[in-house]
Parts: C-alpha cells; structure tokens; sequence
C-alpha cells in the first residue's frame, strides 16, 4: 500500500521522489528497487532535457533578437538606415538559424530515433575514400591499417569523420595527421592537429552542445556549437566512445567502435 501510495505522488514535475524498500530479498522488494533505479535514469534523463532545452532558448534568443531589432530599427528610420545592408546582415542571421536549427535537429534524431539496422563498414575504406575530398587546404597526412571492420551506420560515420577532419584543419598550423589502428576489442581512429591543443579542463567541455572556446570563434565565427555534440552522440549510439588524449602537440581526438 505504501508502494502503490508514493508511486501516486510522482509526477513529472518532481521524479526526485523514491517509492519505499522493503527489508528482504522478495519480488515486492525486488520490485521497488528496480522501480527506484528507473526512476532515477528517468530523473537524469528529463533534468537533461530540462537543461539542454534552456541552452538552446538562449542560444537562439541572441541572433532573434537581433535580427528584431535590425528590422524594426529599418522601419523606424527608414532616411538613416541603408535597407540593402538590413537586408544582407538580416539573411546573415537568417543563415545562422537555420544552421543552428538544422545541426539541432540531427542531434535530436541521433539521440531519439530507433536504432536502425547496422550495416558491415569497414572503417579504414571509408578515411580513405573521405580524405579525397579534403584536397584543398591544410595537408592531411593518413598512416592507416586494412581491413576494420566495424558495425553502424555510414552515413552518420562520414559525418563524424568530416567534423573532426574540419575541426583539426581549423586549428592546425602546418598539417593534419589521421590514423587506423585496432586493439583486441575495438577499431580506433586518431586525427591529430599540430595546432595550440585543448587544455585538459576543456577537454570534456567541448563536447556539450554550443560550448566554444574562444579560439574556435575566432577561427570560425558562423560555428553552430553542435559538431562535436553530433560527434559525441552518433559514437555513443554506436557504442564506442571519442575522446581527447594527450598529445606531443595539437589536439589528438581519438574514437573507438567495437
């Protein structure tokens, strides 16, 4: 009675509420444990969302309302205010919306879409077949291993490769270097800068949606924030994980997929 009680009062609003533990190893007590574990990832769950939504209102609200006040500031002195350049600085931010929009909309469907049916890739097939588009610009120099197979979705996986090959070519001074290696359980890849690097308390940072550091806005002022948020998510969801490593120079982001 008291489970079934406590259960009542839980609502969305407050799943910081936990139903009672009876002493003992029986089903009902096995019950309210399992019942208490899920509350609490549905807890985190929602709190992250709660979260991420906040950032995203903020995110917005700046180009918003300066795209307002441009407008209105052209109506309001329509004798002082040049139209064609409210017209151009008014698509530029159009254009940073809608960035903005579609780089969020692809970390949604990633976090929330059903997995599909992974398909066979081998990974060092696809870095090379990727590099040969990147022939402009910084060098990018490839030490590869054949033949890793790994399990995903392509597509996803170009699209990974491509923001972390942008990323390093961004930052880099003189050359970029990528890598394929396995180890007994994974495939890993390696693309490494010879730029400033990343200090180690940022290293983690970087990858929470619309964290930049100040480097990277000066380099790439239009940025969305979301790459290596789409990064982060699309390895998660297929199970492996990215992360920053030490590195002699550089930024050394390192990914690993079973």
């Amino acid at each position: 009675a008291m489970i079934r009680a406590k259960t009542a009062e839980i609502t969305v609003s407050d799943l910081s509420m936990r139903v009672p533990e009876p002493p003992g190893c029986d089903e009902i007590t096995q019950l309210a444990r399992t019942a208490n574990k899920t509350l609490a990832r549905l807890e985190a769950a929602v709190e992250q969302q709660r979260q991420f939504a906040s950032v995203v209102s903020h995110e917005l609200r700046s180009p918003v309302a300066g795209l307002h006040t441009q407008l209105e500031e052209a109506l309001l002195y329509p004798t002082d205010v040049d139209p064609t350049t409210t017209i151009r600085t008014a698509l530029t931010t159009t254009e940073r919306l809608q960035a903005i929009i579609d780089d969020l909309l692809v970390l949604a469907r990633i976090r929330s879409a059903p997995p599909q049916t992974p398909e066979p890739i081998d990974l060092t097939t696809l870095v090379t077949e990727e590099i040969t588009r990147h022939t402009h610009g910084t060098p990018v120099h490839t030490h590869t291993t054949p033949h890793l197979p790994v399990l995903g979705n392509k597509i996803q996986l170009i699209g990974v490769l491509n923001n972390l090959l942008v990323n390093a070519k961004r930052h880099a001074h003189t050359t970029v270097e990528i890598t394929t290696t396995r180890t007994t359980d994974h495939a890993v890849l390696t693309v490494t800068d010879d730029g400033d690097g990343i200090a180690p308390h940022d290293r983690e940072r970087v990858f929470q949606p619309f964290i930049r550091l100040n480097d990277g806005r000066r380099r790439d002022p239009g940025g969305t924030g979301l790459g290596l948020a789409i990064c982060r998510a699309v390895i998660t969801a297929h199970h492996g994980t990215v992360e920053i490593e030490d590195s002699p120079h550089g930024a050394r982001f390192v990914v690993r997929l079973p």
